[in-house]
């Protein structure tokens, strides 16, 4: 496969350009915006595609940077940004640098409280946003930027930024802040032209356009250079979505005839579960069809690795036509555990998805760049790109070495120093050429055999039954440990459905191998995360057990209490809330308590919470709200009837 030659020639200028330039931010901006005439995104506006070249997002810059001096002049200290992924921020963030400050990325998904914390860190006054923001500071709304009123002095040349700050994830509820300047930022956009000549198809489109969905959040590290930075660099589309529901993302890959998916697991899981539940409706003849067919696609594409994939697509397109249609071209999924079986069904029906590694503190460093399925589906994160190193310390974490990693780190307040190689805490392994992560360091298992159990590939394997929520995690024990499962159930489970729990558990389990089973099942009521964490944290489950916080029940000594009862609500309302819920999660209706938290205990992610709300919208027509349970939605529907 070869890259078209006006887009090659491109690439090339634009990479000699850098690595000739001062490799600052406002050599990256020069060069980023100097093709007037290249479309920077797309957005469905009142059902029409609203198109937005870089000559106009340029001048929108331009402008807000003005404006925004004329507020705040050159402080050369921290502004908070704080909005999710859509045309203003891209407009804000520059507006930012080019007025002489630097942007901190405020993570719109972290507790108010540890935002409030890191404002306070980084002394940070003035915070720019949509509408409102629930932090302390000076809000400036974005609406307020004169994005086409030219009538402010144009910001002075010498005060353009060089630096921005991104946080880590909040799992811990510690500050963590990474730092980069230019230098390492360009460091991340050079390193990109060594992916295009590994893997020819990063940069190829779909009747001549390369358009990247702007799902993941600019605010996250694999968002910000994966997908911002690698393609706005090179003067490619982005295409942003009106809301995060399942249903809304695959209408709009559809709609704008997308080429280019990057995603945590979340998504490409949640894709897969609909389509498997798809088909497993079908008749049996069907469903057998469906897995020759897959194993057929796979092997032409083992076979032909580019054209394989159209056919793929072709044989499979009752398959990609109920999802993203035709034009995918290239995936990437990064940020935790992503299934064998998700690898197989993207690969097989030809939309090729590679594994990519990276952390806030590193960027991003390694991307699966293999041609054939079998080679990507075996679930490496290849190999380091660009002049990135690895090694593995001598207690087998990965280690990480290069010129693309943050310039500094803050923990809690204090800078932390640095060594020449950042110890990620990834527990990884090597075949000589392709690396592999095993999990988190502190969460494996020492098993019988002394082999590692990785809780992440185990908990994979279970979708349980009435549970609202569960966890596998290392139960430490005077001869060592045990891998074990708690498992949260609803105030007023019964004795029907927590037999059905233990059921179906032994059932799972006696599939696994004998040295990676569950060794030992807990219930409990009580909430296995904080409410404020983005995801189950199994240092904060230990400390909860140990505390008597999480109070723990073995399985086999159970007995349900009494049913708890709920504020009184509209019984039809409540039906159809959870009814749509069940929908969504693809659960029975009888799985869906009225007081289970949609995330927390059904296991709902960030995007089927969405694409929950958004149905009770559409019911029922009320405003933006945000809830937890079907009965506090209940509620507030009744309460926007009155």
């Amino acid at each position: 496969m070869r890259i078209k030659k006006e887009l090659q020639d491109y690439i090339d200028y634009n990479i000699n350009a850098l690595l000739n330039s001062k490799r600052d931010f406002k050599a990256i901006y020069e060069i980023m915006f100097r093709d007037n005439g290249l479309v920077l995104a797309e957005a469905e506006i009142d059902y029409r595609i609203r198109k937005y070249t870089y000559k106009e997002v340029k001048g929108y810059i331009e402008n807000a940077s003005a404006f925004l001096y004329s507020k705040i002049g050159a402080s050369h200290g921290y502004v908070a940004l704080e909005m999710e992924n859509c045309l203003e921020w891209i407009v804000a963030f520059w507006a930012i640098i080019k007025s002489g400050n630097k942007p901190f990325l405020v993570n719109c998904r972290h507790p108010q409280s540890l935002s409030e914390s890191i404002l306070k860190t980084l002394e940070i006054k003035t915070i720019i946003g949509m509408e409102s923001t629930k932090l302390t500071g000076d809000f400036i709304d974005f609406s307020e930027f004169t994005l086409t009123d030219d009538s402010y002095a144009r910001c002075p040349e010498d005060v353009f930024e060089n630096e921005f700050a991104i946080s880590t994830s909040a799992t811990s509820l510690h500050q963590s802040i990474c730092f980069y300047t230019g230098a390492e930022t360009s460091k991340q956009i050079l390193d990109a032209e060594s992916i295009v000549k590994e893997s020819p198809r990063m940069a190829t489109g779909y009747h001549g356009s390369i358009k990247q969905l702007a799902f993941l959040p600019f605010y996250h590290v694999f968002g910000l250079f994966a997908v911002y930075f690698w393609f706005a660099f090179f003067g490619r589309t982005f295409v942003f979505l009106k809301n995060y529901s399942p249903d809304t993302i695959v209408r709009t890959c559809r709609r704008h005839e997308v080429t280019h998916i990057f995603a945590v697991p979340a998504l490409w899981h949640t894709i897969e579960k609909k389509a498997m539940a798809e088909i497993n409706r079908r008749p049996a003849r069907k469903r057998r069809a469906f897995k020759t067919g897959l194993k057929l696609c796979t092997a032409i594409q083992n076979v032909f690795p580019y054209a394989g994939t159209n056919i793929a697509k072709f044989i499979m397109g009752e398959v990609t036509g109920s999802i993203f249609g035709p034009s995918i071209v290239f995936c990437i999924s990064g940020g935790s555990y992503l299934k064998d079986s998700t690898l197989k069904l993207f690969n097989g029906i030809g939309y090729p998805l590679h594994n990519g590694y990276g952390m806030s503190e590193i960027g991003i460093t390694s991307v699966e760049l293999r041609y054939k399925p079998r080679e990507r589906n075996l679930n490496s994160v290849g190999h380091p790109i660009g002049d990135t190193q690895y090694k593995i310390s001598d207690h087998g974490t990965l280690l990480v070495k290069g010129e693309s990693l943050s310039k500094k780190i803050m923990i809690d307040g204090v800078i932390q120093e640095r060594s020449e190689w950042f110890d990620t805490m990834d527990v990884a392994e090597n075949d000589g050429n392709y690396w592999f992560i095993r999990g988190r360091e502190k969460d494996l298992v020492i098993g019988d055999n002394g082999e590692n159990i990785n809780p992440d590939a185990v908990e994979q394997m279970f979708e349980i039954p009435y549970a609202k929520n569960f966890s596998c995690y290392g139960e430490e024990r005077s001869d060592g440990e045990v891998l074990a499962m708690v498992v949260r159930i609803e105030n007023n489970a019964t004795k029907e459905e927590t037999d059905a729990i233990c059921e179906y558990i032994n059932r799972v389990n006696d599939t696994i191998p004998q040295t990676s089973r569950v060794k030992k099942f807990y219930f409990t009521y009580d909430p296995l995360m904080s409410e404020q964490a983005i995801k189950v944290s199994r240092a904060y489950l230990k400390r909860g057990i140990k505390s008597g916080d999480i109070r723990l029940m073995k399985m086999k000594e159970f007995m349900p209490r009494e049913t708890i009862e709920l504020p009184p609500t509209d019984p039809e309302i409540l039906k159809m809330v959870i009814k749509i819920i069940a929908d969504v999660l693809e659960k029975p209706e009888a799985e869906i308590k009225p007081d289970a938290n949609i995330i927390l205990d059904l296991g709902a992610s960030s995007l089927q919470y969405f694409a929950i709300l958004s149905r009770i919208t559409d019911e029922y027509g009320v405003e933006t709200f945000t809830c937890n349970t079907a009965i506090e939605l209940s509620k507030y529907i009744e309460d926007q009837k009155v």
